[in-house]
Parts: C-alpha cells; structure tokens; sequence
C-alpha cells in the first residue's frame, strides 16, 4: 500500500492519519511513498473496516 492509497483509503490528512494511529505528524511523513511499513498497512485496513487497530509499538 502506498501512502496515498492510504490517505484515500481513509479520507483524511497525513495529520489526521497520525491521530487515528496514535502517532506523530513527522512519524507517517516519514514512510516512504511507494511502500508503507507493513503493520501500519495492516491497522489502515482495519480502520478503513470500522474495526480498531491493534495498538503496537511499530514504527
């Protein structure tokens, strides 16, 4: 998933995407563009599902 499909998914801003993870501004702008790490994959998916992620310390 690449960032922008994550933003989409979710409708929101990198700002707002950080809040909904539990994470900083700089945290989220730091991912690459093409490749977003893979458990933040996982927690995007299951926000976009109306389901709460798993809170993990992943970066």
């Amino acid at each position: 998933m690449t960032k922008s499909d994550a933003l989409r998914l979710l409708n929101c801003s990198v700002t707002q995407l950080a809040e909904k993870l539990g994470i900083s501004h700089n945290a989220v702008s730091q991912w690459p563009a093409e490749k977003i790490p893979l458990a933040r994959e996982y927690q995007i998916r299951d926000l976009a599902k109306g389901k709460k992620p798993l809170n993990r310390n992943v970066a």
